[in-house]
């Protein structure tokens, strides 16, 4: 074969290998269903947020959208699946901040936090609020750091584990209030509320719209919220912050993950549908209603959320010495 005979045989293969690609990407999605796998179970905020966006998705993409509930694991089973699923946009992961905590304590994971998926979107925020049971006779942080520090080991706390932020959280303000407080720990948010309604344990953080509801009620006494603003729901209750403990905030959120690889024009996509949908009224009412906020933004604005998330729990984590759930 002569030499010019090579060079055109060099040529046709790279032109067929630009329409190869061109044709791949001009491909239609998605071309079937799409999954959005979330790490808890039924019942809870993070179905309320699947579901409100699966019926609304389904009509814009034309393809139905289904959610698939894969708890276990503290999230990780449901992110490993996400993690190691084709990089087509046909399987999504919605979690929470728990993602930045597995990744903080540094324990073995089975696929890395940040490399292994592409960030889409960050779809809400929900400020925790303290409570505390009515019979505490406290309503406001000072007048519940008296309580403990004159009855220390007295008080107790319910929390979700040591890898929940709720847990995390509270544990870093008892360093910074020199109090000593009981963990009690649940397997969930259900349990935690009607232990505390029952007076079983003295105090929790739960989200705020829900916890300002009982307040509201006379059920529960509502003593500060951890973002570092008041929230909406509850313009008149303070921060930690604000009540002698500046620096404080604990900021739960949920976003939208896909697996590393994803195409920046599918992940662009979903995120301008899934910014679409959190505008609609019905969507944001239903949210609230769970005591979650709208927060949507880039996939470069979420990539920095994580990034900053893991650093702070990192530090809380060291300045603590919590120990992941089940080590």
């Amino acid at each position: 074969m002569s030499n010019l005979q090579s060079y055109i045989l060099k040529i046709v293969f790279f032109v067929c290998s630009a329409f190869a690609l061109a044709s791949v990407s001009a491909q239609p999605y998605p071309t079937r269903a799409v999954r959005i796998v979330t790490p808890f179970p039924p019942g809870g905020g993070t179905e309320v947020a699947a579901r409100s966006l699966a019926e609304y998705l389904a009509p814009v993409l034309g393809q139905p959208v289904v959610v698939e509930n894969r708890p276990g694991g503290n999230s990780v089973i449901a992110s490993e699946i996400v993690a190691k699923a084709a990089p087509d946009g046909h399987t999504l992961l919605l979690t929470t901040d728990i993602h930045a905590i597995n990744a903080a304590f540094g324990v073995s994971l089975p696929y890395d936090s940040m490399k292994d998926f592409s960030f889409v979107s960050q779809l809400t925020t929900s400020p925790l609020m303290l409570v505390a049971h009515p019979s505490l006779g406290v309503k406001t942080v000072s007048e519940l750091v008296s309580i403990a520090r004159a009855q220390p080991g007295k008080l107790s706390f319910g929390s979700l584990g040591s890898s929940s932020p709720h847990y995390l959280g509270f544990e870093w303000w008892k360093r910074m209030a020199s109090v000593d407080i009981i963990d009690v720990p649940y397997k969930g948010g259900g349990q935690v509320l009607a232990d505390i309604l029952g007076g079983q344990v003295s105090l929790t953080y739960i989200v705020a719209g829900n916890g300002i509801r009982q307040a509201r009620a006379g059920k529960l006494a509502a003593l500060a919220v951890t973002s570092d603003r008041r929230a909406g729901v509850a313009p008149d209750t303070p921060t930690i912050a604000e009540s002698g403990f500046p620096g404080y905030a604990i900021v739960n959120w949920y976003a939208m993950l896909a697996p590393a690889g994803t195409s920046k024009a599918i992940v662009s996509r979903l995120n301008a549908e899934i910014g679409a949908a959190l505008r609609q009224t019905h969507i944001v009412e239903r949210l609230a209603g769970s005591g979650l906020d709208v927060t949507t933004g880039s996939p470069e604005d979420l990539e920095v959320l994580l990034k900053r998330d893991i650093e702070k729990y990192r530090r809380i984590i060291s300045l603590t010495g919590a120990k992941p759930d089940g080590r």
